[in-house]
């Protein structure tokens, strides 16, 4: 049994990105995030040439080969994207949390980054792409309304907590 699991994201570029014409210096493979510094900016610099590599309970790619669906849901573009949609991210790490939570067991679920970096997309969504609270809370009274026992009573609690710019939201 794991008690901490780490997993790193890698988020499409936004509007300012694009604008800035970056270039993409990230890539995954398996669990491994692999960093390489732009060409530009390793013959430079001299530095970087070799990529660095850093290995994670999970590394998902979520920076493109994904279409939207008639729903508004963002999924993989076809079976050999390697698109990581917000399912991939809640059967990965929220249904674990959720099973011990399940088994009566704290837990807690840390998302940090930095401003932008798509920590509020992956924990709460947006429109059709839900993120792992709401799915999480779906599942759990699903699995309430699932239970048949009448003697078993359930209590919920779910609290949320952001930190921005050092003030607690």
């Amino acid at each position: 049994e794991v008690s901490v699991a780490v997993g790193v994201r890698i988020r499409p570029f936004n509007d300012r990105e694009k604008a800035l014409n970056a270039q993409l210096c990230i890539d995954v493979d398996g669990p491994t995030t692999i960093i390489q510094n732009p060409p530009d900016v390793a013959e430079e610099t001299g530095k970087g040439k070799e990529p660095k590599r850093f290995t994670f309970d999970a590394s998902f790619w979520s920076h493109d080969g994904f279409e939207m669906d008639e729903n508004g849901y963002t999924r993989a573009s076809g079976p050999d994207s390697r698109y990581a949609d917000q399912q991939v991210v809640f059967e990965t790490f929220g249904k674990k949390i959720l099973d011990s939570a399940w088994e009566g067991y704290h837990c807690c679920l840390f998302a940090y980054g930095q401003t932008g970096s798509g920590k509020s997309y992956s924990m709460v969504g947006y429109g059709a792409n839900k993120g792992i609270v709401p799915i999480s809370c779906e599942d759990i009274f699903r699995r309430i309304s699932e239970n048949k026992d009448v003697g078993l009573r359930f209590e919920v609690l779910v609290s949320m907590v952001e930190i921005y710019n050092e003030a607690v939201q």
